[in-house]
């Protein structure tokens, strides 16, 4: 029924370190029913503290053998068994990321005795597995060696079955097999209370700041992916272990969770939100056609009351991006004002420019060429409506674009405000335009081409 584990690693990274040693005890009905542990060569040096903490050596590791050799043995003492291990998050990632590499789906219910010794024995100081057997009166030989450790884990939970039995609390050791995932901080309830719909959900840390802002098809199902085992980014463990609050609203329409997302992200700034958090766009790309008719394109600092094509946060990012259009769409250096020169730009000297500095390329031609390339950074139409799904059965959504200006999105009903644009536009909610949302609007219509839009 129960595998115990303990593995020793050369560092505290799923990714970038490798287990050195497994134990595996098989318990089942009261008695180990078989065990197996090996040392492994990493195929990389070990640290010097690993070394002083485990005695463990590169020389003993040298004829070990390598995690795929006895993969197929910790799979079979494993299935159809719950793992259990103390810390178990922290095994269970090394040995799903390791069975990642082989190209193997590792996936076991888990049972924590770190969790369920805080839940069977509070207000104790540390709850080490050192701390605990000395606690409990448990024997641990051979300490930082799996094979030690495991022995140890299992007296462990042999104990904590006991406790629980005599305290009526055998419902808690089933219970930490299914919420072993769960953050310290979040109950099953909270997550059962969560929708399987379209929407936007935050992570709140102990004192009620807001930490994280995600969206998803399915609140709850992308929820718990947050809280799955594998654990390979400390910043994702951070974040889970701050986890104690979860909240969400529903939107209904995939569209509108990113927009909202995208809008709560850059006023919260959230802890653990890397992306879309630095609004502070300082430069754009303007355009303007000269008195020979070549349409320009030009990095400035942006203008109040004139719209940037794009925007960036750094003349540098802008430069690099104009560079690249120059490249892929043979662009001319001196209409994107990179080289000021009374004759032909450095370019067409390198036949990478085809003459539109000199008057060799028609500016038709030429000005084609500049459309497509600022083609995918535009919208298709100037004023539309994009009607969507709603949060409820008899509502839908609408994100307004005027003047390709993004002006925000809302909630109508189709019996009260039919097709009528006033009305429809009315139903909206100012939110800011920026490079971010035209983004994310521009790909969720080329993702969803049949989505209904209303011109005006």
């Amino acid at each position: 029924m129960y595998a115990i584990v303990d593995i020793e690693t050369t560092g505290l990274s799923p990714v970038h370190d490798r287990i050195i040693e497994i134990a595996i005890l098989v318990y089942n009905d009261g008695q180990v029913a078989e065990s197996f542990s090996t040392l492994l060569n990493p195929e990389m040096r070990l640290p010097p503290g690993i070394t002083r903490i485990s005695g463990i050596t590169n020389e003993m590791l040298q004829d070990a053998p390598k995690f795929y050799q006895v993969a197929r043995r910790v799979v079979e003492l494993t299935e159809n068994r719950i793992l259990v291990a103390h810390n178990a998050r922290f095994d269970y990632a090394f040995l799903r990321q390791a069975f990642r590499a082989l190209g193997y789906h590792f996936h076991r219910r888990l049972l924590c005795t770190l969790r369920l010794s805080r839940k069977l024995l509070p207000g104790l100081s540390t709850y080490t597995l050192p701390s605990l057997c000395n606690h409990l009166q448990i024997p641990l030989a051979n300490g930082h060696r799996a094979p030690g450790d495991a022995r140890a884990t299992l007296q462990l939970f042999q104990a904590l079955q006991s406790r629980g039995k005599e305290a009526n609390f055998a419902e808690p050791i089933a219970r930490e097999a299914r919420e072993t995932f769960l953050p310290p901080g979040i109950g099953p309830e909270q997550v059962a209370a969560l929708p399987e719909a379209a929407g936007v959900y935050f992570f709140y840390d102990g004192e009620g700041t807001l930490i994280y802002v995600g969206k998803s098809t399915n609140i709850r199902r992308r929820v718990l992916d947050h809280f799955s085992g594998d654990l390979t980014s400390p910043m994702a463990r951070k974040m889970k272990e701050r986890i104690a609050g979860i909240a969400y609203e529903v939107t209904g329409s995939e569209l509108i969770a990113l927009l909202l997302e995208s809008d709560i992200i850059k006023t919260c700034k959230p802890a653990f939100n890397r992306d879309q958090r630095n609004t502070i766009y300082l430069y754009g790309i303007y355009s303007f056609s000269d008195k020979n008719g070549y349409v320009n394109l030009r990095l400035e600092p942006l203008q109040t009351g004139k719209r940037a094509l794009l925007s960036f946060t750094n003349r540098p990012e802008g430069e690099e991006f104009l560079l690249k259009l120059m490249s892929r769409y043979q662009l001319c250096q001196k209409l994107c004002h990179f080289h000021k020169t009374g004759g032909a730009c450095f370019h067409y000297h390198l036949k990478l420019c085809r003459g539109a500095c000199i008057g060799l390329e028609p500016a038709e031609i030429y000005n084609r060429r500049v459309g497509q390339a600022l083609g995918q950074f535009d919208y298709t139409y100037a004023n539309f409506l994009i009607i969507g799904a709603g949060r409820r059965e008899e509502e839908r959504s609408v994100v307004d674009v005027e003047k390709g200006v993004y002006r925000g999105f809302g909630f109508f009903e189709p019996a009260l405000a039919g097709d009528d644009i006033a009305a429809l536009k009315s139903a909206v909610q100012f939110r800011e335009d920026n490079q971010d949302v035209r983004r994310i609007i521009r790909r969720y219509l080329n993702r969803h081409p049949g989505e209904r839009i209303v011109r005006y």
